[in-house]
C-alpha cells in the first residue's frame, strides 16, 4: 500500500513538472516595431511554476525584478547572458533592465489568473516620474492585468 501511496505521489509531481513550459522574453535595444529599449514581450501571462528565459540582444542588458508578490520572487539575472527563471508564485511581477529602467524598459509577468494587479499598479505608479520613455506601452501593458 505505501508502495502505490509512493507511486502515485511521485505521477502527481512528475504532472506538475511536465505541465510547466518554457517561455522566452529578449531584452531589446531596439524592437520589432523600432521601439528603442524594450522587452518583448512587454506584458506575459503564464501559469504558476512555468519559466522565463530571458535573453539579451547586448551585453547593456539585464532582467531584474522591482515589483514582486513576496521577497521569494525577488530575482536578477546578470548582464548579457540569457538566463532562465522559474516563477513559483501567483501574482505579478515587474520586471526592469537596470541601465535602461530610466528609458522604461519594463516588462509586466502575470502568473496565474485572475490575478489582483493592485500592487504591480500601485509600485508602477511610484517608478513612472523616474521613466521618460515607453510610459505609455507600460501602462498598456498594466491594463492588461486580470
Amino acid at each position: 500500500m505505501l508502495k502505490m501511496k509512493v507511486f502515485i505521489l511521485c505521477l502527481l509531481l512528475c504532472a506538475g513538472i511536465v505541465s510547466a513550459k518554457d517561455h522566452t522574453v529578449q531584452l531589446l535595444t531596439q524592437g520589432s516595431n523600432g521601439t528603442m529599449m524594450v522587452f518583448e514581450p512587454n506584458y506575459i501571462k503564464i501559469a504558476q511554476g512555468d519559466t522565463i528565459n530571458f535573453v539579451p540582444s547586448d551585453p547593456s542588458h539585464n532582467a531584474e525584478s522591482f515589483s514582486v508578490p513576496s521577497e521569494e520572487s525577488s530575482f536578477q539575472t546578470p548582464y548579457g547572458k540569457a538566463t532562465k527563471i522559474t516563477f513559483s508564485e501567483e501574482g505579478v511581477v515587474l520586471v526592469k533592465c537596470l541601465p535602461h529602467f530610466a528609458l522604461g524598459m519594463i516588462a509586466v509577468v502575470q502568473v496565474g489568473d485572475n490575478i489582483d494587479g493592485a500592487k504591480a499598479k500601485a509600485d508602477w505608479d511610484k517608478a513612472k516620474v523616474a521613466v521618460a520613455m515607453n510610459k505609455e506601452a507600460i501602462d498598456k501593458a498594466i491594463s492588461k492585468i486580470n
